[in-house]
């Protein structure tokens, strides 16, 4: 346990803890130590009265073993016997068909499957290689991002908020805040591009509602965004009992499971109803869940440990996260108010540094966090 000292006296330590997370993402590890620390930054901000930093080499495994091994560490607020719950996802029953009609859309889902597939694993290919790369916009970084001082943001959203936007346009929890890292991105291009074309922040700011000039949409509407989403490839979904992930031939193991895929970001020139992105997020995610490109870059992965070692596989990950814009990662966390040895956790988040572009994490929590 890491407890670093901050001068005494003052009212808020927003900004030291702010510093020393920055300054500690950039740290390497100890390499004759383990691959893990914790420091207990014992000052209050403004958003709880103490902070807990968990630092993890991403050797040691993926978002869900280190959750898993998270939620072993806590207990329920109402019931501390009790192991933290999460929800479940529920499946929805298919209409009954006709056999003819059955068919037809098992036959035309096979064909969409082959095709999408491949154009996944295309496009990853040529990721790797560098024929495709995204475009050079404000929020990508310049060659060598990884190793400047990060700055560690978040945002909160009330459930029952994305619940109300999920019901309006039919979709999920994930195409709701996609939609809204969608429009968020846009708002921020917006803004950004429209500095340039007025060379002033001020000037910008002042006419950030007013339409944007010709010259701004054209850019926008050539850039090439893409978002490399990081999903689990696990034959069980979700945070899963820390003690089954170890055991042998299991359907959640434990260590680094995870594929991914690239998501085509849509960027306009103008800016439409805020709900016209969750609906483009819905459309662009059932796409690519018509596709098994995520479990082939899987196993293009497990080729390259067996084959070519780790250092193919830190190759072929840096250069496909390199010639994207951002990835995107999400966690699901637990239904009931959790406590560490007795200490209530007002929220938590998680973030990876190293990685030479932007990272967006959500986390989803279904009850108000206290």
């Amino acid at each position: 346990m890491i407890i670093p000292q901050f001068p005494p006296g003052e009212e808020s330590y927003d900004a030291w803890v702010d510093d020393y997370i920055s300054k500690l993402a950039l740290t390497p590890f100890d390499q004759s130590r383990p691959l893990w620390e914790f420091h207990l930054l014992n000052y209050k901000t403004s958003k709880a009265g103490a902070t807990m930093v968990i630092k993890l080499h991403h050797a040691l495994g993926d978002g869900i073993s280190f959750m898993s091994t998270l939620f072993a560490l806590v207990t329920r607020v109402d019931n501390p016997h009790l192991p933290p719950t999460f929800p479940s996802s529920r499946s929805t029953s298919s209409s009954k068909q006709f056999l003819a009609t059955y068919i037809f859309h098992k036959i035309w889902y096979i064909m969409l499957l082959v095709w999408y597939t491949l154009v996944d694993v295309i496009s990853s290919l040529l990721r790797t290689t560098g024929w495709i790369e995204d475009s050079k916009l404000p929020i990508r970084g310049p060659p060598g991002v990884e190793y400047m001082p990060i700055d560690h943001s978040s945002a909160t959203f009330q459930l029952e908020d994305i619940r109300k936007i999920k019901n309006a346009v039919g979709g999920t929890v994930n195409d709701v805040m996609t939609g809204i890292i969608f429009y968020g991105l846009q708002l921020y291009l917006k803004f950004r591009l429209s500095t340039v074309a007025e060379q002033s922040l001020q000037d910008a700011s002042k006419k950030r509602f007013e339409l944007l000039n010709d010259s701004v949409i054209k850019q926008m509407k050539n850039s090439r965004v893409t978002a490399l989403c990081l999903l689990n490839t696990r034959a069980l979904a979700g945070i899963q009992n820390m003690g089954e992930m170890l055991k042998p031939k299991t359907q959640a193991p434990w260590g680094n499971h995870f594929g991914f895929l690239h998501v085509r970001v849509p960027i306009m020139g103008k800016l439409e109803n805020p709900l016209e992105f969750v609906r483009m997020a819905k459309h662009i995610i059932d796409r690519h869940k018509m596709s098994l490109g995520v479990f082939i870059n899987a196993g293009i992965l497990r080729c390259l440990a067996r084959l070519r070692g780790p250092q193919a596989i830190s190759r072929y990950l840096y250069n496909n996260i390199a010639n994207t814009t951002m990835a995107i990662s999400n966690m699901i966390g637990p239904m009931e108010k959790i406590a560490m040895d007795g200490n209530p956790i007002k929220s938590f988040s998680f973030f990876v540094s190293g990685a030479p572009q932007v990272s967006i994490q959500t986390a989803q929590v279904p009850l108000a966090i206290f």
